[in-house]
């Protein structure tokens, strides 16, 4: 049981570590090239067009739906509208580039481009919104120059900066909550039988409910919620309801609602949270008509792994272990020269 279990969980890593390794590597490179004060500048404006800058510049970063909450909160303070800052914490959290090219290797082009376009849809949709109902709350917006140097990240990065962030800083924000998910994902496939779900919880209004109850206070990343997704899909759940999840898990969280309702107000965050579950039931449904995943044996479905995906997930474990053990480096000398600093 416990190798069939170990087994499973191997296979889900293996199946979509070529494409995390690949999405890792992009987002090392995004960090390094693209300057916050870049995004900052490019929201600084209450229109249309800066919500759709907010949306399309949020789909590619890989920050998870609390990692984004400081980088919202900075473009609030310089003069963003509450439209552009909340298109970017909507399309934010649901993609990257990481999460893209995992989504591919589980899922397929065709639900790819899907989810895609509906974090793009939920970013513009709720920024629109926000902005048209909520202009008599809206805050003057401060003069740029004069606020700039006090809340605008430096637009310098040092390459020993951009290469902590790659080789410790994202893997040490990914690596607990995406094995546990991984585990629990080898757990559901392992135990549940394929046709668990069908029937009345498989799709459907019913499926959406349940699944949007379990998203919206859940704390999991795009990338983190693949596994699951992988899994629920397993079991029998339709890929709209699977897709709802997809949406709705990363975009939100209790403390990421929270710290919404503080940045852009009450009415806005409740715009928000609506107008995501209603395009991502919408999504859904129409996810349910135009496309078919059966995932209904999941050994048959790993029957085809490479020796690349198992090297994968292999480097991808090792990545992993080394910004653990970076880390640990990092703390112990810290410690030495506190101790120096005492002495002293």
């Amino acid at each position: 049981m416990l190798i069939e279990l170990a087994k499973t969980s191997w296979n889900i890593l293996a199946e979509f570590a070529p494409y995390l390794l690949i999405g890792f590597s992009i987002a090392g490179l995004l960090h390094y090239c693209i300057p916050p004060k870049l995004i900052i500048n490019q929201l600084g404006k209450s229109s249309i067009s800066s919500v759709f800058k907010a949306a399309i510049l949020g789909i590619p970063l890989p920050l998870c739906s609390c990692s984004v909450i400081p980088v919202a909160s900075s473009i609030r303070k310089i003069g963003a509208s509450r439209g552009a800052t909340i298109s970017f914490l909507s399309s934010t959290p649901q993609t990257g580039v990481d999460s893209i090219l995992a989504t591919y290797g589980l899922f397929g082009g065709a639900f790819t481009v899907i989810k895609l376009f509906v974090a793009l849809l939920c970013g513009l949709v709720s920024g629109i919104l926000v902005d048209i109902f909520c202009k008599n709350n809206e805050a003057s917006v401060p003069d740029l120059e004069n606020h700039e140097s006090h809340h605008a990240p430096t637009s310098n990065k040092s390459i020993s900066a951009s290469l902590r962030y790659f080789f410790v800083e994202l893997p040490l924000d990914l690596y607990k909550p995406l094995l546990i998910g991984i585990f629990i994902a080898g757990l559901i496939n392992n135990f549940l039988p394929g046709d668990f779900f069908t029937g009345t919880f498989s799709s459907g209004l019913v499926a959406f409910i349940g699944i949007t109850l379990i998203s919206l206070p859940l704390y999991v990343c795009a990338v983190e919620s693949l596994p699951l997704a992988f899994a629920f899909l397993s079991a029998g759940i339709s890929p709209g309801a699977v897709l709802v999840f997809l949406i709705v898990g990363p975009a939100t969280n209790s403390a990421t609602i929270l710290a919404t309702l503080k940045i852009i107000g009450k009415q806005a965050t409740i715009i928000y949270i609506v107008t995501l579950v209603v395009i991502a039931w919408s999504a859904g449904f129409l996810t349910n008509l135009l496309l078919d995943i059966k995932m209904s044996d999941f050994k048959e479905h790993h029957a085809h792994l490479s020796i690349w995906n198992h090297i994968s997930a292999s480097l991808l474990l090792a990545y992993f272990l080394n910004a653990v053990l970076c880390k640990s480096v990092f703390f112990r000398k810290k410690n030495a020269m506190d101790e120096d600093c005492h002495l002293d």
